[in-house]
């Protein structure tokens, strides 16, 4: 049971996936002043995510209508659920981690 649900979380996250993970995060944490301002960088990066992964599913997909594009993507989304229900509490995790490194090793 927890091979097939490791299977499936590690099934949801492609490299291009954990490449904007990253540099999505890294964004958000270097946009953060205080760490008041964690949830909002969490849902800006989750929001940056989703629309990341709409825009990419309209520019692959040549002469498909917008609607269909959208269907698309959430249906992409949907495929790997173990992933999409776990990649909020990743970037909270990335960009909470990168704050606290920016804060503890950071110049001022």
């Amino acid at each position: 049971m927890i091979e097939e649900f490791a299977t499936r979380l590690i099934a949801g996250f492609t490299p291009a996936t954990l490449i904007l993970l990253t540099l999505v995060s890294i964004v958000a944490a270097l946009v953060m002043r205080r760490w008041s301002q964690l949830y909002a960088a969490t849902l800006f990066a989750f929001a940056a995510d989703c629309v990341a992964r709409y825009l990419l599913e309209l520019g692959a997909a040549d002469g498909v209508p917008v609607n269909f594009a959208m269907e698309l993507a959430m249906t992409r989304l949907d495929a790997g659920a173990i992933s999409a229900m776990a990649r909020p509490f990743l970037y909270l995790a990335v960009i909470a981690a990168l704050f606290w490194v920016k804060k503890r090793y950071g110049g001022r």
